[in-house]
C-alpha cells in the first residue's frame, strides 16, 4: 500500500475521502449534493479541455514528422505516427469505459430531471454501492475487492498504466529516468495511517463507498488522472521530433471591448487576441460565458448575452463578469494557457406594454396586451410566461399576445431568445378581475318593463342578458351569454308561488331575446295574480367557447316578477 509523502492526488482522494465520510455521519442537504455536481460538471470541462489539448498536440507532432520528411528527408520518426495513434486508442478506450459508469449511473440508476439538468437521485447509496461491490457476498470476493465494476475498472487502469510505462520506458536511454508501477499506478491501496477513518480498505471500497453523485466527480477525476499519464508520455514522445521553429518571449492576452455598456437582451462583444506575431502559432480561444468565433487574422471574437438577472431589483444597471482562456502553442510542446477576465455594464431595457383592447385583466378571457421591449430592436425575439394563465402568441405579429388569466393575480415573465439562449428582461404583475356581471333585461310586448304596471295575460314576454357595454366593446368574443331554462311560478292564493310552466332553452344566446311562454294556468287566473319569471344557471361563453358559469347572481336577481290584469 502506498505509504511516505502523499501525492497530490493521494491528497485529494483522502479530501474527498472526508467530505464522503461526513456526508454519511449527517443528513446530506441538497446544497452538498449539488455541490458534487457541480463539482463533476468543472471536473468534465478540464477533462474535455485536455482531451482537445491531447488531439491538437498529436497532430501537432505528426505534421512536424511529416515536414521532417518533406524538408529533411528524415524518416527515423514515421513509425512515431503509429505509435501516437495507439497511444490515443488506448487513452479512448479508458476513457470511455469511464464515460459508460457515468452515463450508467446518470441515467439508469439516478436519472436527470429534464427540465432543470439535476440528478434525481444525487444521494442513492445502495444500487451505487451493489454496482461496484457487487450484491451481497460478492463484495468479499477477491480479497474484499469485491465482484462488481470496480475491480473491472481497477484491472483497465492498470493494465493502461503498464502500457504507459512499456512505452515510456522504451523511449528513454537512461535507466534512472525509467518508471515504475508501484509510483505510477491509479489503483494502489491507501495506507490506514494516512487515511482519515484510519480502516484498512481496499482501492475499491475506499473509491466508491459513497453518494452516487460523489462517485461521478471521482469518475470525472480518473479521466483527468489517464490524460496527465498520457501527457507526460506524449512529452517524453516529442523530444524526438525537431527543434523548436520560432521563439516568443512573451504573449500577452489582450480583449478589445465593442461597448462596455449594453441592454439587457443584447449582445456583449469583445475581440480576443495575444499580442505577438508568429506564422507559426496559432491560438485557440474558448469561454466558459459565450461564444467565441475565431477570425482570419488569428483573433476571436467572444459574444457574450447581457442578462437582466445582474441588474439589483432597485437599479436600473448591473455589472455582469466575463471570461476566456486563450492557448497559445508552445515551440517544446504543450500548450501556454492565457486567462482574459474583464466585465461590463447591463443596462435594464424599458419593457413597454400596451393593451389592444382594454387596461384591465379579465379572468378566463382574452386580454389582448403588446409587450414591446424598444430597445433590443429587431434583436427582440420574446418568450413570455404568465403564472395562473395562459399565454397565447400571435402568429401575425411577435409583439402582440393574448394573457388568459385563472387566478387573482398574474405575474407575466418577458424573456428573450438570443442565439439560443434566454435571457431574462422582467416581470409584469398584473391584478386580475371577474369581468363585470350583464344585466338582466324583461321586455313585455316589445317594450321594456319597468315593475309598475299590471300587464294582459296574453303578453308577449321576453328575457335578454345584456353585456356590460365597455366589455363588449372591447371584448366581444368574450361577452356572450347563455341561461340554462326559465320557470314560470305564479300565486294563485294565498299559499306559496306554484309552477306554471317550464322553458328549457337549448343554451341558446341569451344576448339575443328569449320568448317566456306564461302558459295557460296564467291565463285561466283571477286579476292581480302575482307572477314570478325565475331564470337559471346563467353562463358566460368565453373565446374558446367555454362555458363559464357566473355564480355571482342571487336568487333575488334571477327572479323577476309581474303583476297580471
Amino acid at each position: 500500500m502506498a505509504s511516505g509523502k502523499l501525492s497530490p492526488r493521494q491528497k485529494m482522494i483522502n479530501m474527498m475521502y472526508l467530505v464522503l465520510l461526513a456526508l454519511l455521519a449527517m443528513n446530506v442537504s441538497a446544497e452538498i449534493l449539488n455541490a458534487f455536481q457541480i463539482i463533476k460538471g468543472k471536473l468534465n470541462t478540464s477533462a474535455n479541455t485536455a482531451l482537445l489539448n491531447s488531439k491538437s498536440f498529436m497532430d501537432g507532432m505528426k505534421t512536424k514528422i511529416d515536414e521532417e520528411v518533406k524538408n529533411q528527408g528524415k524518416t527515423s520518426n514515421v513509425g512515431l505516427k503509429d505509435t501516437l495513434d495507439q497511444i490515443k486508442s488506448k487513452t479512448a478506450e479508458i476513457v470511455g469505459l469511464l464515460d459508460t459508469h457515468i452515463n450508467y449511473l446518470t441515467n439508469d440508476v439516478s436519472g436527470v430531471d429534464p427540465e432543470t439538468g439535476k440528478l434525481m437521485r444525487a444521494d442513492e447509496l445502495e444500487k451505487n454501492y451493489q454496482y461496484w461491490m457487487g450484491n451481497g457476498a460478492e463484495e468479499d470476493m477477491n480479497d474484499k475487492r469485491g465482484n462488481g465494476k470496480a475491480f473491472e475498472l481497477h484491472q483497465k487502469l492498470d493494465e493502461y498504466v503498464n502500457y504507459i510505462i512499456a512505452v515510456h520506458n522504451k523511449n528513454v536511454k537512461d535507466p534512472s529516468q525509467q518508471l515504475k508501477f508501484d509510483q505510477e499506478n491509479l489503483t494502489d491501496d491507501p495506507d490506514p495511517a494516512t487515511t482519515i477513518d484510519h480502516q484498512v480498505k481496499t482501492w475499491e471500497r475506499y473509491i466508491f463507498e459513497g453518494p452516487l453523485t460523489a462517485n461521478l466527480a471521482i469518475l470525472e477525476s480518473m479521466k483527468l488522472d489517464v490524460y496527465e499519464k498520457e501527457k507526460k508520455l506524449l512529452d517524453l514522445l516529442n523530444t524526438r521530433v525537431g527543434a523548436a521553429t520560432f521563439k516568443v518571449d512573451q504573449v500577452v492576452p489582450v480583449d478589445a471591448p465593442f461597448a462596455t455598456i449594453v441592454p439587457a437582451g443584447l449582445q456583449f462583444q469583445t475581440r480576443l487576441l495575444v499580442t505577438m506575431t508568429s506564422a507559426q502559432i496559432k491560438p485557440t480561444y474558448s469561454s466558459g460565458s459565450g461564444r467565441v468565433e475565431t477570425q482570419p487574422d488569428g483573433t476571436a471574437i467572444l459574444t457574450v448575452g447581457a442578462s437582466g438577472g445582474v441588474i439589483p431589483s432597485d437599479k436600473p444597471e448591473g455589472k455582469q463578469s466575463y471570461s476566456a482562456t486563450i492557448q497559445v502553442p508552445k515551440a517544446t510542446g504543450g500548450f501556454e494557457t492565457l486567462n482574459v477576465q474583464g466585465q461590463f455594464t447591463v443596462r435594464r431595457p424599458e419593457i413597454v406594454v400596451t393593451s389592444a383592447a382594454v387596461q384591465v385583466l379579465y379572468r378566463n378571457c382574452a386580454n389582448d396586451v403588446n409587450i414591446d421591449v424598444p430597445a433590443l430592436g429587431d434583436n427582440y425575439n420574446p418568450q413570455i410566461t404568465a403564472s395562473s394563465g395562459e399565454v397565447i402568441t400571435n402568429q401575425q405579429s411577435k409583439k402582440k399576445v393574448r394573457l388568459v388569466p385563472t387566478g387573482k393575480t398574474c405575474k407575466v415573465t418577458v424573456n428573450s431568445i438570443t442565439n439560443g439562449q434566454t435571457l431574462k428582461i422582467g416581470d409584469l404583475d398584473y391584478k386580475v378581475i371577474e369581468p363585470p356581471k350583464p344585466s338582466i333585461n324583461m321586455a313585455i310586448n316589445g317594450k321594456t318593463y319597468n315593475g309598475s304596471q299590471m300587464v294582459p295575460k296574453s303578453s308577449r314576454i321576453q328575457l335578454r342578458l345584456e353585456p356590460d357595454e365597455d366589455f363588449a366593446a372591447n371584448l366581444p368574443a368574450d361577452a356572450r351569454y347563455s341561461i340554462g331554462g326559465v320557470q314560470v311560478l305564479a300565486q294563485l292564493s294565498l299559499g306559496p308561488p306554484t309552477p306554471i310552466n317550464s322553458i328549457n332553452t337549448g343554451g341558446q344566446d341569451a344576448t339575443k331575446p328569449i320568448n317566456v311562454a306564461l302558459g295557460q294556468g296564467i291565463r285561466d287566473a283571477r286579476p292581480g295574480t302575482k307572477v314570478y319569471v325565475k331564470i337559471s344557471d346563467i353562463a358566460r361563453l368565453n373565446f374558446k367557447n367555454q362555458r363559464v358559469v357566473d355564480g355571482r347572481f342571487t336568487e333575488v336577481e334571477r327572479t323577476l316578477s309581474l303583476v297580471v290584469e
